[in-house]
């Protein structure tokens, strides 16, 4: 296999933006398609345990149901919201870890790992990526209950010099580990899956992975995560901007009046009724997010008129639906590409931040697999 060779500083992380697309914006696009199908299929519950029948749901929310918590107002209805969003955060997260370890195994030459191998790998070591951050706020938050029942008990006389006063001098230093310990703790958030996946951590490595990054290596770590998010702020709009223009090239070709016609613009109201209010759709055809109304100037003064309302036919209604699920993969592929140059230049510089700290090449470094 031939190994990539990095340059170990800065000039490796802007291999991210190109490594991102294919497999790994794949993965991510799938954990996205995952979140959100959680997303809705909870919130739907959430609505009809608070009293909403589907029918209701169906009309005011379609496959889009945004405002969730303003209109579920049961207490299980909250919950649901809330596990929800949990789920879908855990989804995202193996996808970030299964990008990891594809980068990392491309890196060793290893170009047919796939990305249902990433899943795979992801799925199978997935307690180390969560538990290393939680593990830092556990420790957090012993010291605070316990600095908490320390100051609840100091209020008494006598027992304030004794608990407070003459253990000041240990209270300070902890405080400083505490607010370190916050920081590493967000520098687990965003590092444990490439520690994770690319060391092949447990939770304890990934716990200390964070600190000894922080210790190490801070200035290269703050500076490489900011190149890491410009280049994923840029890439996003950049691939958003490819995917306006085809949407639009779609819809100069099918749309002429000679081509589709009136079948074109039932197709696409079709599409847009499937997610109700969101603009997704209408941003790529520049309809306003109010469907159904086209934004026109009128002679003597400015507003929107009334659009044309088109019946669509059985297989044009089929159709519709086809384009307006694809029309939202193709939207969730822009943030999706934007997730995958995260992953893909966090796990790089990782491997970069590896080799200053510990003078140690983890591409070289043979993982689980080499050794079977």
């Amino acid at each position: 296999m031939l190994e990539t060779q990095l340059y170990f500083n800065f000039k490796d992380l802007f291999r991210a933006p190109r490594l991102a697309l294919g497999r790994r914006m794949l993965v991510m696009l799938e954990a996205l398609f995952g979140a959100y199908l959680v997303y809705v299929l909870m919130t739907y519950l959430a609505l009809m345990v608070g009293g909403h029948s589907f029918g209701s749901i169906w009309n005011d929310l379609h496959l889009m149901p945004t405002s969730i918590l303003c209109l579920a107002s049961s207490t299980m209805g909250h919950l649901l919201v809330a596990l929800s969003y949990t789920f879908s955060i855990i989804i995202i997260w193996l996808g970030l870890t299964a990008v990891a370890k594809i980068t990392i195994k491309e890196y060793k030459g290893d170009l047919f790992y796939s990305s249902r191998d990433g899943w795979k790998w992801a799925l199978k070591n997935w307690f180390p990526v969560f538990f290393g951050p939680l593990s830092i706020a556990i420790v957090i938050g012993f010291f605070v209950l316990l600095a908490a029942m320390f100051g609840w008990l100091a209020q008494w006389p006598v027992l304030d010099i004794l608990l407070y006063g003459l253990l000041f001098v240990i209270f300070l230093p902890t405080a400083l580990f505490l607010v370190f310990s916050a920081l590493a703790f967000v520098v687990g958030l965003f590092m444990s899956p490439s520690i994770v996946a690319c060391a092949e951590e447990d939770t304890m490595g990934s716990m200390f992975g964070s600190y000894t990054l922080l210790w190490n290596q801070p200035v290269r770590l703050i500076t490489y995560t900011l190149v890491i998010v410009a280049t994923a702020f840029f890439g996003y709009h950049i691939f958003y901007a490819f995917i306006l223009s085809a949407f639009k090239f779609l819809e100069m070709v099918f749309g002429h009046e000679l081509i589709m016609g009136d079948a074109y613009l039932a197709v696409r109201q079709v599409g847009l009724d499937l997610f109700g209010n969101f603009n997704f759709l209408p941003a790529y055809y520049e309809i306003p997010a109010c469907l159904g109304v086209s934004c026109a100037p009128v002679s003597g003064c400015g507003g929107c008129v009334a659009a044309p309302v088109f019946s669509p036919s059985i297989t044009q209604a089929i159709t519709g639906v086809i384009v307006g699920i694809f029309s939202l993969l193709a939207y969730l592929a822009v943030p999706a590409y934007a997730l995958s140059t995260l992953a893909t230049g966090f796990a790089t510089s990782f491997i970069v931040l590896t080799k200053h700290k510990d003078d140690q090449d983890l591409i070289k470094r043979k993982d689980a697999d080499d050794r079977a």
